[in-house]
C-alpha cells in the first residue's frame, strides 16, 4: 500500500474521530456512556464513508510454475490400421502420458488428425483421409505464443494438402517426428492418378489419361486392363525397371448410352507383389446428350468476360460464346441463356428479341453502362443518373431461397464497382447479394433474381467479378468454389423448369472415401423456406440390397444428410415431407476407392526433412524410452517461475457498505429512542 493511501487514511480517522467528539463529547455534561456509544457510532459510519471514497488499496504477490505444453498428435488414418500398428501407436502415446516424470514436467495434450485436427486421447484409425499440414496450422494457432514442443506421430503418408515439411517449418515449435510402420521399400506397381472429364457425350469418345508408377530394382512387365461392368474395353502392355518408373497412358473410351458409367483400370500384379490394392482405381463419368449454350453479349473488353467463360465451362455441360452487340447475324435462339455485359444503345434489337423469345438474362453492369438506355428500354429495374463511381462490397443473404448457393466469403471479396445511385427494381426479386460501402449496408441489392412470368433474369450491379474468382483461389488454392456459385447461378438461368417446392442438391457419382452431403430445401405453399418440415430420406443399395431411413437435420436454409458411411454401390433415393404429398427421387453412385490403402510403406522422407530442419532425432516406435529422455533433458522446456500481483481492496466495498448501514441506522434507533430527534 502506498505511503500517500496510508496518510489519507490516517486523516480520515482523525476527521471522523474529530467530527463524532464535536456532536457527542464537546462538553463534560455530556460524556455518558450513551454518548460514547453514539459517537462510536458516528465515528465509525463517517470513516466508513471516508474508506469508500479513498478505496485503499493493496498489492498480494504469488509466484507459480507454469509447465511448457507437450503435444501429442497422433495419425488417427486407417493407413495406421492397414499397416497393423494401431496397438504400437496406443502403447507408444500410453508410455509418454503415464511417465510421472513427463507429467511432472508438462502439461500433455493429446491431438488426432485425419481429415481434420481434433483435441481427443482416443484413437479409433478410422479417418478416411490425411492431412498432415492443416494439423500443423491449426496447431500454430493454438499454440501461438506457447512453448509447446509438438511429438508428431504418423506413417508420413498424406493423402491431400500441401506438402507439409514445409508446414513444419513455418510451425514455430520443436517438432519430434515419429515414424509409424514399415519403412522398407518393396517392388510395387501403382495407378497414382486418373485424370478424366467428369461429363461425357452420348455417341462420342472421351480421353482418359492413367499415370502408372514403379517401385523397384529388376525389370518387369505388366498389363494394363480397362474394365466396365467386369469386362476389359481396352488392354495394353507396359514395361517398367530401376531407370523407368513410370508411364503415362493416353486413352479414349466411347460411351453409347446415357447415365452414369463406372470403369475400372487395374495393372496386372507382380509376383510376390505386396500390395496390390494400389493396382486398381476406379473413376465414373456421366453421360449426357445434350449441352447449355450461353451468350455473353458485350460492346467492350475486359477481364470480366475472360472469367466468366471460364467460370461457366468450368463444367463440360455449357459452351459459351463471347460476341460483340454490333456483330450481324447473331441468332439468340441458340442459346438458353444470355449474359448482357453493361449494355447500351447497341443493344437494343436484343432486348426485343429476347422478350419475343422469352429467353433468361444475366445483366451486368458497370461504369461503362448506358443507364440512360436502360432506363428507357429495360423492363427490369432503374437507376439514378450520376457521374460519381462508387465501391460496392457484398454481404450474403443468408434468407435466399431461389435456389440453393452456399456463402463462398462473399464479405472478404474485392469490391465491385459501378456508377452511385438508388436502384429501384419493379419486378418481384430475391437478393442473393446485398450491397454495403465502407463497411455500412445500404438496403440495395448488388446481385438479385428476378422471376418475371416464364422469364427469369439475374442481375449484378457492378464490374470487377474476376477479382473475385482470383480471390477465391487465394482463400481457397481453388477456383472450385467461385466456379460452383457461377454454375449454380447459370444452372437457374437456363432451366425452363417451374419453380418446386422440393428440391435436392446431389452429385451423380462420389468417390469412396469423400464427404458425401445430400442436401434439401423445402418450401411452403408461399414459397417461402420452411424451417418447421420434417424430412426424411430412404437410400437403398441396388447390388447390396441395404435399406436405410434416414432423418435430414436442418441446418442454415437447408436439410441435410451425411451419408459418408455408405459402402460403394449404385444407390437410388427418394426425399419425402412429414404431412405432405410431395417427394423427389434420384440416383448415385459411390465408386469404391480408398486412398488411405494405397500405400506400401511408411513415407521416411518428409519426417526426416523435418527431423532435421528443427535439429531433432527421427524416432521410431521401438525407442520411445530415447524421446523420453531427450524431452526431460532440453532445459529449454522447462518450467518458468513466474510472478503474479493482485492488486486487491483492503476491505470489500459491500461489507463496508453494510458496516455503515448498521451503523447509521443503530445511531438513528438510539437517538429517537431516548428522544434526541
Amino acid at each position: 500500500m502506498e505511503s500517500q493511501t496510508i496518510l489519507l487514511i490516517f486523516l480520515a480517522a482523525i476527521s471522523a474521530l474529530g467530527i463524532a467528539v464535536f456532536q457527542y463529547l464537546k462538553s463534560k455534561k455530556e460524556r455518558t456512556k450513551r454518548s460514547f456509544m453514539l459517537a462510536l457510532l458516528r465515528f465509525v459510519s463517517i470513516f466508513g464513508i471516508l474508506l469508500l471514497l479513498i478505496n485503499p488499496k493493496f498489492t498480494n504477490t504469488s509466484y507459480v510454475l507454469e509447465k511448457s505444453n507437450l503435444v501429442l498428435a497422433v495419425d488417427n488414418s486407417q493407413s495406421i490400421n492397414y499397416f497393423k500398428s494401431t496397438d504400437e501407436v496406443t502403447a507408444f502415446v500410453a508410455s509418454i502420458r503415464e511417465n510421472k516424470n513427463i507429467q511432472e514436467k508438462y502439461n500433455i495434450s493429446t491431438f488426432t488428425f485425419g481429415n481434420t485436427l481434433k483435441a481427443q486421447d482416443t484413437f479409433s484409425f478410422s479417418e478416411n483421409q490425411t492431412n498432415v499440414t492443416s494439423a500443423f496450422k491449426e496447431l500454430q494457432d493454438i499454440y501461438k505464443g506457447k512453448v509447446a514442443p509438438t511429438v508428431i506421430i504418423t506413417d508420413g503418408n498424406q493423402t491431400y494438402g500441401e506438402a507439409y515439411q514445409y508446414a513444419a517449418k513455418k510451425y514455430k515449435q520443436d517438432v519430434y517426428p515419429v515414424i509409424v510402420g514399415d519403412t522398407t521399400s518393396y517392388q510395387d506397381l501403382k495407378i497414382s492418378q486418373l485424370n478424366a472429364n467428369r461429363y461425357a457425350f452420348l455417341n462420342n469418345k472421351f480421353p482418359v489419361e492413367i499415370i502408372a508408377n514403379y517401385n523397384g530394382n529388376s525389370a518387369v512387365s505388366t498389363k494394363l486392363n480397362v474394365f466396365q461392368n467386369g469386362r476389359v474395353i481396352y488392354s495394353q502392355p507396359l514395361s517398367f525397371s530401376k531407370e523407368k518408373t513410370s508411364e503415362i497412358v493416353q486413352v479414349t473410351l466411347p460411351v453409347t448410352s446415357i447415365g452414369v458409367k463406372t470403369y475400372t483400370v487395374s495393372l496386372q500384379a507382380l509376383d510376390a507383389e505386396k500390395n496390390t490394392v494400389n493396382n486398381k482405381k476406379s473413376f465414373g463419368i456421366e453421360v449426357i446428350d445434350e449441352r447449355t449454350n450461353v451468350l455473353i453479349l458485350t460492346s467492350i473488353i475486359h477481364p470480366d468476360l475472360g472469367t466468366l467463360k471460364k467460370a461457366i465451362e468450368s463444367n463440360e455441360q455449357r459452351n459459351v460464346t463471347i460476341k460483340k452487340s454490333d456483330e450481324p447475324d447473331i441468332n439468340l435462339k441458340d442459346y438458353q441463356a444470355v449474359l448482357l455485359y453493361q449494355p447500351n444503345v447497341s443493344f437494343k434489337p436484343y432486348y426485343e428479341t429476347i422478350k419475343t423469345l422469352g429467353i433468361n438474362t444475366f445483366t451486368i453492369t458497370g461504369t461503362r453502362t448506358d443507364y440512360r438506355f436502360l432506363n428507357d428500354n429495360g423492363e427490369l429495374f432503374t437507376r439514378e443518373l450520376s457521374a460519381q463511381v462508387e465501391d460496392y462490397q457484398a454481404e450474403f443473404n443468408s434468407n435466399f431461397s431461389t435456389f440453393q448457393v452456399d456463402d463462398i466469403g462473399f464479405s472478404n471479396f474485392p469490391p465491385l464497382v459501378d456508377e452511385f445511385g438508388e436502384v429501384s427494381i419493379k419486378k418481384a426479386h430475391t437478393p442473393l447479394l446485398m450491397q454495403t460501402i465502407s463497411g455500412l449496408p445500404t438496403g440495395s441489392s448488388l446481385l438479385t433474381t428476378i422471376e418475371d412470368g416464364a422469364q427469369r433474369h439475374a442481375v449484378l450491379f457492378g464490374e470487377g467479378i474476376w477479382r473475385w474468382r482470383a480471390q477465391s483461389y487465394l482463400d481457397n488454392q481453388s477456383f472450385e468454389p467461385f466456379d460452383e456459385f457461377v454454375g449454380k447461378l447459370i444452372q437457374y438461368l437456363a432451366s425452363k423448369e417451374r419453380r418446386n417446392r422440393l428440391n435436392i442438391n446431389y452429385n451423380s457419382f462420389y468417390n469412396g472415401g469423400d464427404n458425401i452431403v445430400i442436401a434439401a430445401q423445402y418450401f411452403d405453399k408461399n414459397y417461402e423456406f420452411d424451417a418447421r418440415a420434417k424430412l426424411s430420406m430412404v437410400v437403398i443399395g441396388e447390388r447390396n440390397n441395404t435399406r436405410q431411413e434416414i432423418p435430414m437435420v436442418l441446418k442454415n436454409n437447408r436439410y441435410e444428410v451425411d451419408l459418408s458411411s455408405l459402402t460403394p454401390d449404385s444407390y437410388k433415393f427418394s426425399v419425402t415431407v412429414a404431412g405432405e404429398s410431395i417427394s423427389r427421387s434420384g440416383n448415385f453412385e459411390i465408386i469404391e476407392f480408398n486412398v488411405e490403402q494405397q500405400f506400401l510403406s511408411a513415407n521416411v522422407t518428409p519426417l526426416q526433412q523435418i527431423a532435421t530442419n528443427t535439429n531433432k532425432e527421427l524416432y521410431s516406435m521401438g525407442n520411445s524410452a530415447q524421446l523420453i529422455t531427450n524431452l526431460l533433458e532440453n532445459e529449454t522446456y522447462n518450467p518458468i517461475q513466474k510472478q503474479q500481483k493482485q492488486i486487491k481492496p483492503l476491505i470489500d466495498w459491500y461489507y463496508l457498505l453494510g458496516i455503515i448501514i448498521l451503523t447509521l441506522s443503530l445511531e438513528w434507533f438510539i437517538r429517537k429512542y431516548n428522544g434526541l430527534i
